[in-house]
């Protein structure tokens, strides 16, 4: 570990390239996360699946210490595989063709004299993906059956919807199926692969409702605009790394080798891998990459979030501006930030609200008494400003 210091969260180096710094890890993994949890169409339907407020931020408490543990965990299972494999690569001997493979092959080292815990490891993988993928495909179904086709055809009957959003879940599921083949092309593992999409996908989209949260002058075209600049951006950053990736000196890897291989060690690999040198990080500079490739298409993953949400605002803003801004008179209460708290405290006191979004729970808008039929949870303006949109008015809301 120590060899790798200059790369480890212990350095301060603000070089955007540097791949696991402080910086990288404070500024980039806050903004990812802060998107997944606070834009994320997937996570929101899970928050208004809660009875209360008050029980979805304890959901949300508790999602939190689960999700400390696991990054722990995987923290401490790289460490004991760096440490396992030091001396014994097992991607220079060839017994693997790709770094993802590196846990797999460690429970099958540990537990070789244990049958069915390799198998245990495996359910418990699928299982978590498998959990993942299946909110976030109903997300998506919902999505479009809710915003796209009801709008569009209110006579639809509720079976039919229904028929429609299974149909739509087929078909992102079969998209979501091709990709996640498609995916075992790209280099880099399955994790920078992640948080790569993350990144460029809901950076940009936090920093749209960022704008219009904080930004009131903030217009159609500017959030548009600026929506549209994030994920060019964004994706050409990505993809650029994926056709000219950086050297592994940049990225991180630290040297291993396959000196202390026994005989059974080299003999499961391939024939040859016996004659496998000790693997050092390159500086990856070669004849023929684009300028870029050691620059702009460098920079770490953990920041393509960030480039998203940066790129967002700043054009958005600018657009705004150019185009006209919105003016703030014409702004409904409570759709700034600094306007919620005080908006929602005005409607009603915390024990009608707390009732009345159970009642609006449990029994349904159609059931609750015309006089009390107003959401405290929903400021006022309800019907023409939904309480998520950001701050424009709703022509300009996304």
């Amino acid at each position: 570990m120590v060899t790798n210091l200059p790369h480890s969260l212990l350095s301060f180096d603000p070089d955007p390239r540097s791949r696991y710094t402080f910086w990288t890890f404070v500024v980039g993994g806050t903004l990812v996360w802060l998107s997944m949890y606070g834009v994320n169409q997937a996570q929101v339907q899970r928050y208004v699946a809660c009875r209360t407020e008050s029980r979805a931020k304890l959901a949300l408490l508790v999602n939190q210490l689960g999700l400390f543990l696991i990054v722990v965990s995987a923290a401490c299972c790289g460490i004991v595989m760096f440490v396992f494999y030091r001396d014994c690569d097992p991607l220079l001997t060839e017994r693997i063709s790709a770094p993802d493979q590196y846990m797999p092959l460690l429970v099958l080292d540990i537990f070789e004299d244990l049958p069915g815990v390799p198998g245990l490891f495996l359910a418990c993988a699928y299982s978590g993906t498998l959990s993942t993928a299946s909110t976030s495909i109903n997300a998506m179904a919902a999505v479009t059956v809710e915003d796209l086709i009801k709008p569009r055809m209110p006579s639809l009957a509720p079976r039919k919807l229904v028929l429609i959003s299974k149909g739509l879940s087929l078909i992102y599921g079969s998209a979501c199926l091709t990709v996640a083949a498609l995916s075992s092309m790209l280099g880099g593992g399955v994790l920078q692969g992640s948080f790569t999409v993350m990144g460029v996908i809901s950076g940009p989209l936090l920093g749209a409702f960022t704008l219009g949260m904080l930004l009131p002058a903030c217009n159609t075209p500017g959030v548009l605009s600026g929506l549209a600049a994030g994920l060019i951006v964004s994706l050409w950053v990505a993809v650029g790394a994926t056709l000219y990736p950086p050297g592994e000196q940049i990225m991180g890897v630290l040297p291993t080798s396959a000196a202390s291989c026994t005989n059974a060690s080299v003999l499961m690999g391939p024939p040859g891998a016996a004659n496998a040198s000790s693997r050092v990080p390159s500086s990856g500079t070669e004849a023929g990459r684009p300028a870029l490739a050691d620059t702009f298409y460098a920079i770490s993953y953990l920041y393509y979030g960030a480039l998203g949400t940066l790129t967002t605002l700043l054009c958005g803003a600018l657009i705004s501006y150019l185009t006209g801004p919105t003016k703030r008179s014409s702004l409904g209460p409570g759709l700034l930030w600094w306007d919620l708290a005080r908006q929602t405290a005005s409607v009603a006191p915390k024990e009608d609200a707390a009732t009345l979004v159970e009642d609006s729970l449990v029994k349904g808008p159609e059931d609750i008494p015309a006089a009390t039929k107003k959401h405290p949870g929903f400021l006022p303006g309800d019907e023409a400003h939904h309480p998520l949109s950001p701050g424009c008015d709703l022509e300009t809301n996304l």
